[in-house]
C-alpha cells in the first residue's frame, strides 16, 4: 500500500541534539549539588530509557539518592532552559536527507507528522536551532508532552498522532532513531525506518524493518529503500 504519511519521530530524528541534552543535563545535575556526570557513554544507556524525568527517577532509586518529585522536576526543567538557549544561539543543520524527504513528501500530498513526547520548550528550540529549515508549519500534525499521559515506549504518542491525521497505521511510515522510540511506533502497527543517531549508534534496532545511518544515498539522494516503503513496495 502507497503510504499517505510520513512520521518523523523523537528530535533526534530531525536534528543531532544528544550531546547537547548531555551537557545540559550535567550543568543542572551539577547545580542541584548532585555529582553526577554523565560521558557520552553513559548517556547513551541512559537513552534506552525513555523519558528524562523517568531516567532521573531510575537512577535515584539505583544509586540511593533521595530526590523528591519537585527535585526530579526543577532539575529537568533547568537542563530543558540550558539545552534550548544553546539551540537558540546557534544554527544546527538538520540530520541529512530530512530536508529533502520532508520536502518531496509534502510535494507528493503527503501528511507529515512530528511525533514527539517531549515538551513545548523542546520542540519550539528545535525549529530555531533549524534557522528555518524546517517550519511548524510544515507539519499537519505535531505532538507533545500534553498530549500523552505514558510517553514511548508506549505506543500512545503514535496512536494520538494517526488518530489526529486520521490515517490508519497500514498508511504511514515512522522514522526513529532510539530503540525505545522504535518501540512504541511498531507497537502502533507501523512500518518503521531506524536512523539512529551519534550516541544512540549501537543500539539493538532489531524491531526495525529498515535500517540506515542516513536518509541520503552516497550520492546525495533520498535512499531508495525508503522510497520503496513510501510508494507501496515490499
Amino acid at each position: 500500500m502507497r503510504k499517505t504519511t510520513l512520521l518523523f519521530g523523537s528530535i533526534g530524528v530531525l536534528m543531532e541534539t544528544s550531546d547537547v541534552q548531555r551537557r545540559a543535563y550535567n550543568q543542572a545535575l551539577k547545580e542541584a549539588g548532585l555529582n553526577w556526570f554523565w560521558t557520552r557513554e553513559i548517556y547513551a544507556e541512559l537513552l534506552t530509557q525513555s523519558g528524562g524525568q523517568d531516567r532521573l527517577r531510575m537512577l535515584a532509586s539505583a544509586t540511593g539518592t533521595p530526590l523528591s518529585q519537585q527535585q526530579i522536576e526543577s532539575i529537568h526543567s533547568r537542563k530543558t532552559a540550558i539545552a534550548c538557549n544553546e539551540l537558540a544561539c546557534t544554527v544546527t543543520p538538520l540530520r541529512p536527507g530530512v530536508a529533502a524527504l520532508s520536502k518531496w513528501a509534502k510535494t507528493q500530498g503527503l501528511k507529515l507528522g512530528f511525533v514527539t513526547s517531549t515538551n513545548q520548550s523542546n520542540i519550539d528550540a528545535i525549529f530555531v536551532a533549524s534557522g528555518g529549515a524546517l517550519r511548524k508549519s510544515d507539519f499537519d500534525y505535531i505532538g507533545s508532552n500534553t498530549q500523552v499521559v505514558r510517553g514511548k515506549p508506549w505506543p500512545e504518542a503514535y496512536l494520538t498522532a494517526l488518530n489526529r491525521l486520521g490515517v490508519a497505521p497500514a498508511q504511514a511510515l515512522a522514522i526513529e532513531d532510539t530503540a525505545v522510540s522504535l518501540m512504541a511506533a511498531k507497537r502502533a502497527a507501523l512500518q518503521v525506518v531506524a536512523t539512529p543517531g551519534d550516541i544512540s549508534g549501537g543500539q539493538d534496532f532489531w524491531q526495525a524493518d529498515l535500517r540506515c545511518d542516513s536518509l541520503l544515498d552516497a550520492n546525495g539522494h533520498i535512499d531508495a529503500r525508503v522510497m520503496n516503503f513510501l510508494m507501496g513496495g515490499d
